[in-house]
């Protein structure tokens, strides 16, 4: 440690060496370039930029060349690293007290941890336990937790998890999920943390917590991951209109990037994997086609692995949802989820999983072949089932924050959206034996009836229509009484530019 802290020492000096070393670089060389005329003085790809910038180890001025940008991030590199240092020592002594903290976690750049907060909130949590919350029911003492939680730091937090009994946080985790008030007779009754901030809660909980308290979190709320096992992959063994096999799922991390460092993001090599989500995932591969910006922007990873997806709830608000890295596997550990096929980037992936926990107007989905069985028709909230088979014009407003806006079903109409109005579009296909037979004549394996399909553009006088269950799929060319035929229920969505 001693040795750390001075190399922070050292940075810091360093940073104040550079805005002098610049002031006195800078001045020779503009001195030297007044006496030359018409010669630079300098030719030199680093040296020549700083002919004139005298003010250059002052950015706030408008400088930021080097050596002088050095100063403040060499400066800010050195206060970070004391923070860390005082960081890691508090742990070690929150340790010799008999609390555990992850080591993803104990070298965080925050302030260090306070025993008497996690005291104090363990002593809360163990208060639970046959507490009489009179007549106002529970709420006011849930919420004196929730904020207890929401403001400590990421070690406090860890130690915390670390040291509560299992069965007083599953007791707070089935208080807060209750959030059934009172009768009208009883308006004053209020119980449970209401499901927005009980989301907003827990997100904040698990973007900060080491991986080795998940488990703890997910046994007291089990909501915050979607299950899996009312997919129509979990019940069938595959998916039913591909035919892609889904035997062994099971949870597991993979390794691939979230995004590739340097490669554009290509919406064309995105595959719907294995659960019957087209008609959301063709919206976020619209989506990411028009902007792929606005698709980076909503994904941050956290220090801890954790992953925080922008999305919007049912009423239109903005949320960002924290999700673990974990995705549904195949038994040969293969994703059967979203992904890109092609650079094996995760990302598509924990937008569909933020959208299982997050999507609420599931009331039973689309026609799938299953009318009337229970195990495939039912409501469903927080899990990968709930977002199979439903209405193409229902994901929008859950990637975007708009709804979107239902076009006349003419080739002309479409276009204009997409080329005219620059607007992501997306179209469905309708159902009956015949038009199945008759489009896999025209395209193949890569149409389907019941299926969502988005628009890449149009060449030659044909719609060109990509599938979401992406490569080796091909894209789908039709003239314009193709389209009229085959397609239906056109789609434009709204997207920042």
């Amino acid at each position: 440690m001693t040795k750390i802290r001075a190399l922070a020492k050292d940075l810091g000096r360093q940073g104040e060496g550079a805005r002098d070393l610049h002031s006195s670089v800078a001045l020779l060389l503009t001195q030297a370039d007044a006496l030359m005329g018409a010669k630079r003085a300098t030719t030199d790809a680093l040296l020549a930029p700083l002919v004139g910038d005298l003010l250059g180890p002052f950015p706030f001025f408008g400088g930021g060349n080097l050596p002088g940008g050095l100063a403040s991030e060499l400066g800010d590199m050195s206060k970070s690293i004391e923070r860390r240092c005082t960081q890691l020592e508090a742990c070690k002594k929150l340790a010799e007290q008999g609390y555990r903290i992850d080591p993803v976690i104990a070298f965080s750049d925050e302030n260090p941890p306070d025993a008497k907060k996690i005291e104090d909130a363990l002593r809360a949590m163990g208060e639970l336990k046959g507490k009489d919350f009179g007549s106002n029911g529970n709420r006011d003492d849930l919420e004196k937790i929730q904020k207890q939680l929401d403001g400590m730091t990421s070690a406090e937090l860890d130690a915390f998890f670390a040291k509560v009994p299992d069965a007083d946080f599953r007791l707070y985790g089935k208080l807060a999920s209750n959030a059934d008030d009172g009768s009208w007779l009883k308006w004053w009754d209020h119980n449970g943390i209401p499901e927005a901030a009980r989301r907003d809660h827990l997100s904040r909980i698990l973007a900060r917590i080491g991986p080795s308290n998940w488990g703890k979190m997910k046994d007291a709320f089990p909501g915050i991951q979607p299950g899996f096992d009312t997919t129509d992959a979990w019940l069938d063994g595959q998916n039913a209109q591909n035919g892609q096999q889904a035997q062994g799922m099971h949870w597991g991390t993979p390794t691939d990037p979230l995004f590739t460092p340097g490669r554009e993001l290509n919406a064309g090599e995105i595959s719907q994997g294995r659960f019957a989500d087209c008609w959301y995932i063709s919206s976020l591969t619209a989506t990411a086609q028009r902007n792929p910006q606005f698709i980076r922007e909503g994904i941050k990873e956290n220090p801890n692995g954790t992953l925080d997806v922008r999305i919007w709830d049912k009423d239109g608000n903005l949320r960002w949802v924290t999700v673990t890295p974990d995705l549904p596997l195949d038994k040969n550990g293969e994703p059967m989820t979203a992904y890109n096929r092609v650079s094996h980037e995760r990302w598509p992936a924990y937008y569909e999983k933020a959208f299982a926990l997050m999507y609420g107007e599931d009331d039973g989905g689309a026609p799938d072949g299953h009318q009337g069985d229970k195990r495939y028709d039912r409501t469903e909230r927080g899990n990968y089932g709930a977002t199979e088979w439903d209405f193409n014009k229902n994901a929008p407003p859950y990637v975007t924050g708009h709804g979107s806006e239902s076009i006349d079903n003419d080739f002309d109409s479409v276009r204009q959206s997409f080329e005219s109005e620059k607007r992501p579009v997306i179209v469905s296909t309708p159902g009956g034996d015949k038009l199945k037979a008759d489009g896999k004549a025209l395209w193949g394996n890569t149409f389907s009836t019941r299926h969502v399909y988005y628009v890449k553009g149009f060449e030659n006088g044909k719609i060109v229509l990509g599938n979401p269950w992406g490569p080796p799929n091909g894209d789908i060319r039709a003239t314009p009484e193709e389209y009229k035929k085959y397609f239906n229920d056109p789609q434009a969505l709204k997207v920042p530019r």
